[in-house]
């Protein structure tokens, strides 16, 4: 296999018996019988057939189903807090807050367009709830979260996320996309940052009186995997691959030295090659002269904010345009005021992603893009 070719494993798919809603619980339960305490690797982008290919299933490997759309903003909030997208008020990257009538870049709040806003609506970008963290240290657990990428992030969206967790500080950001372009660098620079947070954790244990109670208190340690950006240009190709094969020795050792290691994904990604023709068709119908906001979404779910009334003959236009490409769907009503009335879904590679530079995407609903791994290893 060359460093260019991706990763093809053949599997036979269940139905995820459990979702990124469900982690809350999977962790909390680890924690009550763990010996030292719970790692949690959060590796983003990590489709299952590629923990499959990278040897996780030498853990106790099982599929869980991420949230629609199958973006981080959405799926790493999920899997936090255990709520869902209408709960926690984030349905993807970019959407409207309906109390301030402003589109909002989901990742570090910026706001990016300004319309009307909703007598009476929601005003915030993020609504809070408690997160793993909470509900650990509420049992006196140490929470600390080796954040890297997301420690750096202003607004809301990474305070809700990591919200009851002492924030480990983070390398710089140009250190960081150093990592980022190389998958074996960032394992090996992540599973430090994890034996740095053992050994404080160790030292702090052996420094205190026997019998303190303190002494005997568990840590929970969440770090988190940028693997996505090199995905987004390479796909799950052999040096990704390997990566992950050795996160996964990484991951065993810690499980022998007394920790219950669980590694975890909020989507995967597919290849994506969008035509130039339904890339300009979709330009035409985010018309500014035709619309509340510019379009929201990202990767291969988007949708379109029309001016009231325009709804029907935009999705109609829509559909005749992009083709078999992608489904037209309507907005459920629970999101309807933060997502566009009219929504596309990928149904192809065609599909007109926002940034065409880009040759793996994630977003729609494909299995490839929503079934993740959970894998867990314990100590024996």
């Amino acid at each position: 296999m060359s460093a260019s070719d991706p990763v093809r494993v053949v599997v036979v798919r269940t139905a995820p018996r459990t979702s990124l809603a469900d982690v809350p619980d999977v962790v909390c339960d680890e924690l009550s019988r763990a010996r030292h305490g719970v790692i949690m690797l959060a590796v983003d982008g990590l489709s299952y057939d590629a923990a499959l290919a990278a040897g996780w299933r030498t853990a106790e490997l099982t599929q869980l189903a991420s949230t629609f759309p199958s973006t981080s903003t959405t799926a790493w909030l999920t899997a936090m807090t255990g709520v869902g997208p209408a709960q926690h008020g984030v349905p993807g990257m970019v959407y409207r807050v309906p109390g301030r009538g402003c589109l909002v870049y989901a990742v570090t709040g910026q706001v990016l367009a300004q319309g009307p806003a909703d007598p009476g609506g929601d005003p915030r970008l993020v609504i809070g709830h408690p997160t793993i963290f909470d509900r650990a240290a509420a049992d006196g657990v140490q929470c600390r979260a080796v954040a890297r990428e997301i420690a750096h992030l202003p607004g809301p969206w990474a305070q809700a996320l990591l919200r009851g967790a002492t924030v480990v500080p983070a390398a710089p950001a140009e250190t960081l996309a150093r990592h980022a372009r190389d998958p074996a660098l960032l394992v090996d620079a992540a599973a430090t940052e994890v034996d740095e947070q053992i050994d404080v954790h160790r030292d702090g244990r052996a420094g205190r009186q026997l019998g303190d109670v303190r002494r005997r208190q568990p840590m929970l340690l969440w770090t988190y995997v940028n693997l996505d950006d090199y995905l987004h240009r390479h796909g799950y190709d052999e040096p990704a691959v390997a990566a992950m094969a050795e996160l996964g020795r990484r991951a065993a050792r810690w499980a022998q030295a007394g920790w219950t290691v669980i590694g975890y994904s909020d989507h995967g990604q597919v290849r994506c090659a969008p035509a130039d023709d339904l890339v300009r068709a979709w330009s035409v119908l985010d018309d500014p002269a035709r619309r509340l906001l510019p379009a929201g979404g990202a990767g291969r779910v988007r949708w379109l904010y029309p001016a009231p009334g325009d709804e029907d003959e935009v999705g109609g236009r829509l559909a005749a345009a992009l083709g078999s490409s992608a489904r037209i769907v309507a907005t459920d009503e629970a999101w309807r005021d933060r997502v566009g009335p009219v929504i596309a879904i990928a149904a192809d590679q065609r599909f007109p992603v926002p940034d065409p530079s880009l040759s793996w995407e994630h977003g729609a609903d494909s299995a490839d893009e929503t079934v993740v791994p959970l894998a867990i290893w314990r100590s024996r």
